[in-house]
């Protein structure tokens, strides 16, 4: 009888339990019940974790990812496999991995706090140390800058895209200086600068806009700007150091490297001594104030046509804030002494000998001296106009008129406007 009894009570008991297991399995699907059920394992692994984190300590970073691994195959969640086997790949260079540790432990969004990873050495959430060490790592990958063989910095940017680059940032600089519309054309681009010359132009724009926003100092802009200043005006200049006609990224990009950064200092993912590092390696890179080498100057223009394009393009640099007035106007009178062409007034005529006496007859008077031809800046024009007319078809070139006025515009403007920001 008490045996009988006693298995009912066994039955009912088993059965009960049953149920109650179903009803947790049934209601799983709520939201309190699913964060109980994933706490019920969120310590499976631990014994593999805290093996991970010995072998961290022991500097064995190999054998911690292996660890991890097996840690993490028993719960994908566990934050401290997660974190000890994200800086174990850092350690071996191994930053893909790194980085999917790290955004697992910024989905899971925990609430553990551990001293490994913390950059002040005080307890901090796991997420927010995964937070800080993602961003390092992409600060990492994401380097503008390369060393050269011969110990320079340049740019990791393709000639194919910095053709592009250079060429719309002169664009984009002539727009908001309100330009003439048809010097902002890509096409106008590419007729007053050759390829060379624009990454030159838009190192010049990108170094005036990284002082005028604070990026670099006075010091710095005057410097780097004095020593290659000649990539802009050759014929009164020392030629720019070598690498100035290398292609160089937007200002856009170099400004918000430097603005992650900046964040990276604040956010403690990166020491500001590793910050002035880098800024100066970008700056490095974008124009040395001391070159090592320098590249040959263009030579001095040989023919009207082409002086009439240096011209043009001094014209262009003076919009863009890049060179002062002084300066285009110093380049302009050598343009015109290499092609020979001088910008001296007429000397004036002598005053008339007086008449003399009625009973002698007047005495011939000399002949003046002939001047020069083309000693006036009128007769410039008008000289250049004519041997344009001469030498080309009339029917394919600009009349001769048209070409006088177009020089006339090219004067020096009485206000003068100062290419630094300072």
């Amino acid at each position: 009888m008490l045996s009988r009894k006693f298995t009912k009570i066994l039955l009912s008991a088993t059965a009960m339990s049953f149920l109650s297991a179903c009803a947790v399995v049934d209601k799983k699907d709520t939201a309190e019940e699913s964060n109980w059920f994933v706490r019920l394992f969120e310590k499976d692994g631990q014994n593999y974790a805290e093996q991970a984190t010995l072998y961290y300590s022991r500097g064995n970073f190999a054998k911690t990812l292996e660890y991890t691994t097996e840690a993490l195959k028993d719960n994908p969640r566990n934050q401290q496999a997660l974190l000890v086997g994200a800086l174990a790949a850092e350690k071996l260079g191994r930053y893909n991995r790194a980085r999917q540790y790290y955004e697992d432990l910024i989905i899971i969004n925990g609430d553990e706090t551990s001293l490994l990873g913390s950059s002040d050495g005080q307890p901090r959430k796991i997420t927010e140390i995964a937070k800080d060490n993602l961003r390092a790592i992409t600060i990492a990958q994401n380097k503008l800058t390369v060393e050269n063989r011969d110990g320079s910095q340049s740019f990791t940017v393709s000639d194919a895209a910095g053709a592009d680059i250079s060429k719309n940032t002169i664009t984009e600089a002539l727009r908001k200086k309100s330009v003439p519309a048809v010097r902002t054309q890509p096409a106008g681009i590419d007729d007053i600068f050759t390829p060379e010359q624009q990454n030159i132009v838009s190192r010049f724009l990108i170094l005036k806009e990284l002082a005028e926003k604070d990026f670099i100092t006075k010091e710095e802009f005057l410097s780097r700007r004095q020593a290659n200043i000649g990539g802009l005006l050759p014929l009164t200049n020392p030629a720019p150091g070598t690498g100035i006609t290398d292609p160089v990224p937007s200002p856009d990009l170099i400004i918000e490297r430097l603005n992650i950064l900046k964040e990276g200092v604040a956010t403690r993912a990166i020491t500001p001594r590793e910050f002035s590092a880098e800024r100066d390696v970008i700056i490095e890179a974008l124009m040395s104030p001391a070159p090592r080498q320098r590249i040959k100057n263009k030579a001095p223009a040989k023919n009207i046509l082409d002086a009439a394009h240096d011209l043009r393009q001094l014209e262009v640099l003076y919009d863009l804030d890049l060179i002062t007035a002084n300066e285009k106007l110093a380049e302009k009178k050598a343009v015109e002494k290499y092609l020979g062409i001088r910008r001296d007034h007429p000397k004036p005529v002598a005053a008339a000998a007086p008449q003399p006496a009625a009973s002698q007859p007047p005495a011939p008077s000399p002949a003046p001296k002939a001047e020069p031809a083309a000693t006036t800046a009128k007769d410039v024009q008008t000289v250049i106009a004519e041997e344009l007319a001469a030498k080309t078809d009339t029917a394919a070139v600009t009349p001769a008129a048209a070409v006088a006025t177009e020089l006339q515009a090219v004067e020096i403007p009485p206000a003068p406007q100062v290419s630094s920001p300072f």
